[in-house]
């Protein structure tokens, strides 16, 4: 069997740690598989599958296209948003009119059994390629739904006659699916981490205590939110021997979508404290991120459709403090094997992260139960399973 995956960028956010884990656990399920990624812009993600084993194509494309998506439009009248992205669609067209000729092509040599498309901009470029007797599959990352525009244009007939199953990543994201996308077949299959890579070590806490935020910079994972949280804080508790740590960067370059680190930096300063704070950058080892810290946070202010860095964290022995929307919640048990709070309200969250760091065994507890959680439910170990019966589903159907 023969899979082409097909993934917009080469840098490395939570769709492609999930991509990765998902190519080593098929070539570990199957050894005889072939496995080749499309892959849209270059970065370290070619490298990483290349180790894996997996053949890999930089198709690059044009910047434009790169930058296209409609998250900078949510709130805005949708009418008004609609005209923009055709605008910005317009002006792209001669270029990636080239590019699909030389994507065609690359699919037409490889000859693959299956497509797999990992993101929202592939699933358009392929069906813009015309694929007729080649099934896909797209992986469901994210709620359509909350992205109108976007979610018109997939519901196009001569976008979506090629998709024949969709794989959401959580409860959550599979009934927003259903209810967007009413004639594409959904399968669940959660998120999997290596638990061989994210296992924890024996340590002692920190002096002074971290508290980090691990996540692309992306202005929905409430970088803000947990800026006022460490303000409420420090102001509070002025005595209280803790620092603060944002661990990640601005990788995508969808316009209008992210926060940049020098935003961040900017509203460090005028909550007055810039000394407390670290701007970690991008970090290639980020199981050993993890352990370097005390205590996890998630402030994700949209529900978020899974959250692959509360399942690192846990699997990691961390204790978590995750904002309780979307899918989740469907990956931990209130003060068992992490804490919940509300999205978007930095007192509840301040007073979250007040309660683990002055109990040291409740963090102790946590972090034994965070553990147990993931080897359960999401170890790598159960994915390549999975994913190849819904290849075998998807071909046999053909």
């Amino acid at each position: 069997m023969k899979i082409v995956f097909v993934n917009p960028v080469g840098v490395i956010g939570g769709a492609e740690r999930v991509l990765l884990t998902i190519l080593a656990a098929l070539l570990n399920q199957q050894s005889d598989i072939k496995l080749h990624l499309i892959v849209g812009t270059d970065g370290p993600l070619i490298e990483k599958a290349q180790k894996l084993g997996v053949q890999v194509t930089l198709l690059q494309l044009p910047e434009e296209f790169n930058q296209l998506g409609d998250s900078a439009f949510k709130g805005r009248n949708k009418a008004i948003g609609l005209l923009i992205l055709l605008l910005r669609l317009t002006k792209i067209l001669p270029g990636i009119g080239k590019y699909l000729g030389e994507f065609r092509r690359s699919l037409r040599e490889l000859q693959p059994d299956l497509i797999h498309s990992n993101g929202i901009k592939t699933h358009l470029l392929i069906a813009l390629v015309g694929i007729k007797d080649t099934p896909v599959i797209w992986h469901i990352h994210d709620f359509y739904g909350s992205r109108p525009l976007i979610a018109k244009v997939l519901k196009l007939k001569f976008i979506n006659y090629c998709a024949k199953l969709g794989i959401a990543i959580s409860q959550a994201v599979a009934q927003d699916a259903k209810t967007t996308l009413p004639q594409l077949p959904i399968k669940i299959i959660y998120n999997a981490v290596d638990i061989n890579y994210f296992f924890p070590i024996p340590s002692s806490p920190n002096l002074p205590l971290r508290v980090g935020l691990v996540a692309t910079f992306a202005r929905w994972k409430g970088h803000d939110i947990f800026l006022e949280a460490a303000s409420e804080i420090i102001k509070t508790h002025p005595d209280l021997n803790v620092r603060f740590d944002i661990v990640g960067g601005a990788i995508y370059k969808t316009r209008g979508s992210q926060f940049s680190e020098q935003e961040l930096k900017d509203k460090a300063a005028y909550l007055n404290i810039a000394d407390k704070v670290n701007f970690l950058g991008f970090q290639e080892d980020i199981a050993a991120v993890y352990r370097d810290l005390d205590i996890v946070v998630h402030a994700s202010t949209q529900p978020e459709p899974f959250g692959l860095a509360i399942v690192e964290a846990m699997a990691c022995g961390k204790p978590v403090i995750v904002s309780q929307a979307g899918g989740a919640v469907e990956l931990f048990t209130h003060n068992y094997d992490a804490v919940g709070v509300s999205p978007g309200e930095p007192k509840a969250l301040a007073a979250a992260i007040l309660d683990l760091l002055n109990h040291p065994e409740k963090r102790h507890t946590l972090s034994e139960q965070a553990r147990h959680t993931v080897t359960e439910r999401f170890s790598h170990e159960r994915l390549g399973k999975q994913l190849m019966e819904v290849y075998k589903l998807v071909l046999d159907s053909q």
